[in-house]
């Protein structure tokens, strides 16, 4: 029994002890099995040299080359082009052809499915003569128009019809003749009476110098030459103090009040004519010179209808110089008729001029003293006679070179020479501002008729470039404007993607990058585009910013507008440099770093400087050379490459 009691303390010690034991086990089990697997599983890749390339894109939709896919349109006072209600907006595609001129579709030249060349034609368009009769009259205002620039610059019709030579002739005839007359009167080209009045001073010398110390005979013969200048003298004055007749001083009243009226008329302030009244008498003037050209370019010419055309011709012209101002040189010549006029009607009325008539007395009293000192004999008195004479000889010739007639004879030559200025002055050329006025008429005149011109071309829609009719926009008998679109025509060579980026995606982007499209439709085909466009301003939609990108697609065969297409546009590459994959590249406050692996096997970190980047790898520039082994954990890298 105590045998029995002594076992027992030692079997409880013993399943104590393997109790103990067990729990030991199983805990150092656990701890080292935790460990395990805590512990990340490591692969081994080496760095490599390639290319690291980082791209940003979407899902878009692929359109014609446009790089929109319709284009809204305002609606117009009525229907809009799809027909929906006025005041409401309506939208046609991207390539439609538009009308350019309003009417109604007359009839369409093309069906759908149809390829097009450029400039082909596609519709006709009718507006029932409308832009014909523009071209008309727009043709006919060019003409006006060049007509009225070269009078303008040749001969001027408000300056009245060219002279003939008749005309010039006889007004540089009047000009001679007055000039002669004054000449004549004054004694500058006429030395007749100037030579006489010489004569008359030296011989009125030659007596004083008788008087003074002559012989008998002398004296004889100087006192028949005083008697005899005694008897014209006397005729002289009474020639001067004898007033015109009657009828003469009628016929120089009357052209004193002619030649007063012809100036009132030219000095009156013209009203100034209205445009339509100066464009109406050019317009007949044009008519007028047509009918005479064409009467006498008839074969053989008729002279009845020639002669009618020239007298139409000179009215249509005096009725548009009517219209202009007086020419100064007109103005002068008719004041120098005035002037003419009295000076002649004065003359005519006043039995001479008062000037004339005291040279005619001092005359006629010099020769009367001159033959009373010849007959008394040399005296003091007869002395100073013959010096009177002498005086008064000299006055004479003073007087008869500036008399009065001599100043009418100048107003005579000033009237002469205004005449043939202002004959000279018909038919020349504009003033440099009116010149410069009819050749911008002229050239408004000549865009009008090419602007006309061109719409007439546009009753003719034809198709911008080579394509293929997608469809027909209207119908046969539709109304159209400017805004109405007629067929959409469509170049499937030169296609576009449109994708939306986000405004960080976006930021990176720019028109000329290269980009790749996958055309889902097509078993992901790719095919390489190019960036053209970037919307500069986003779209809100549910909070989310995104912007409009287009890229276009030349030269490729199979994608057709509306199919889907996955787009990467490559922002950033980097060719041929060391690479490694992201998750092998360890970053903290003093850099990056790698998990080199040696040849025994065992790993060391490396401080190294990195480039480009993207989701998959990143580019070793500094610290690391292509070959050589790295760490990296399991969960992302690939198999060892060796």
């Amino acid at each position: 029994m105590p045998a029995l009691i002594s076992r027992r303390p030692q079997r409880a010690l013993a399943v104590t002890a393997l109790v103990v034991v067990a729990v030991l086990g199983g805990g150092i089990w656990l701890v080292q099995s935790g460990q395990s697997a805590a512990a990340p599983d490591v692969s081994i890749v080496r760095a490599s040299r390639g290319d690291v390339v980082v791209s940003v894109g979407g899902v878009g939709r692929i359109v014609t080359g446009g790089g929109a896919s319709v284009i809204e349109l305002p609606a117009s006072g009525g229907t809009t082009t799809s027909g929906s209600a006025a005041g409401s907006s309506s939208s046609a595609p991207a390539d439609a052809v538009f009308a350019h001129v309003p009417g109604h579709v007359d009839r369409l030249l093309v069906k759908a499915g149809q390829h097009v060349s450029a400039g082909q034609p596609l519709a006709r368009l009718d507006d029932d003569g409308a832009l014909a009769a523009a071209v008309k009259q727009a043709r006919f205002d060019f003409e006006t128009a060049r007509i009225e620039l070269g009078q303008k610059l040749h001969n001027d019709p408000q300056k009245g019809p060219p002279p003939t030579a008749a005309e010039l002739a006889a007004a540089r005839e009047a000009v001679t003749s007055a000039r002669a007359d004054l000449a004549q009167t004054a004694g500058r080209a006429h030395t007749a009476d100037v030579t006489a009045a010489r004569a008359d001073v030296r011989r009125a010398q030659a007596d004083l110098q008788t008087l003074l110390g002559g012989t008998p005979a002398a004296r004889k013969r100087a006192l028949a030459l005083a008697q005899g200048r005694v008897t014209v003298a006397q005729k002289h004055l009474e020639r001067v103090l004898t007033p015109g007749t009657p009828t003469d001083i009628s016929a120089a009243q009357a052209e004193v009040k002619k030649a007063e009226s012809d100036l009132a008329v030219l000095q009156k302030p013209p009203a100034t004519p209205l445009p339509e009244d100066v464009a109406a008498a050019q317009y007949a003037v044009t008519v007028a010179q047509a009918d005479l050209a064409a009467a006498q370019a008839a074969s053989p010419p008729d002279p009845t209808a020639v002669n009618t055309a020239q007298l139409e011709l000179d009215k249509a012209l005096a009725a548009l110089a009517a219209l202009k101002p007086p020419l100064a040189q007109e103005v002068a010549s008719a004041q120098a008729a005035v002037d003419a006029a009295r000076t002649k009607l004065a003359a005519l009325q006043g039995g001479g001029d008062p000037a004339d008539v005291t040279a005619a007395r001092q005359d006629l009293a010099a020769a009367r003293a001159e033959v009373r000192t010849l007959r008394a004999g040399p005296s003091g008195l007869g002395r100073a006679a013959a010096r009177g004479a002498v005086t008064s000889a000299r006055a004479k010739l003073v007087q008869l070179q500036g008399s009065a007639a001599a100043v009418a004879a100048r107003s005579a030559v000033s009237k002469a020479v205004a005449d043939l200025a202002a004959l000279e002055a018909r038919g020349g050329p504009a003033s440099a501002s009116d010149i410069a006025l009819a050749r911008l008429k002229y050239q408004a005149a000549a865009a009008r008729l090419a602007a006309a011109r061109l719409d007439l071309r546009y009753l003719t829609v034809r198709a911008p470039s080579a394509g293929t009719v997608n469809a027909l926009l209207t119908a046969p008998g539709a109304p159209v404007d400017g805004t109405t679109a007629i067929v959409s025509v469509t170049n499937l060579s030169r296609l576009a993607v449109r994708v939306d980026l986000s405004e960080f995606d976006v930021a990176r982007v720019k028109s000329g990058l290269k980009a790749t499209v996958s055309v889902d439709a097509l078993g992901g085909k790719a095919f390489p585009g190019r960036v053209v466009f970037t919307a500069l301003a986003g779209t809100d939609k549910d909070g989310v910013v995104t912007f409009p990108v287009t890229v276009s697609l030349k030269g490729v065969h199979g994608p057709r507008p509306g199919m889907n297409a996955s787009v990467r546009i490559i922002v950033a590459q980097r060719h041929d440099v060391v690479e490694v994959p992201i998750d092998a590249v360890s970053r903290d406050e003093d850099g990056a770093t790698v998990a080199v692996v040696g040849s025994d096997g065992k790993s060391s970190t490396r401080a190294v400087k990195l480039g480009l980047a993207n989701n998959k790898s990143v580019e070793v520039v500094k610290g690391l050379r292509a070959g050589e082994r790295i760490a990296v954990e399991a969960a992302s890298s690939g198999p060892e490459a060796d």
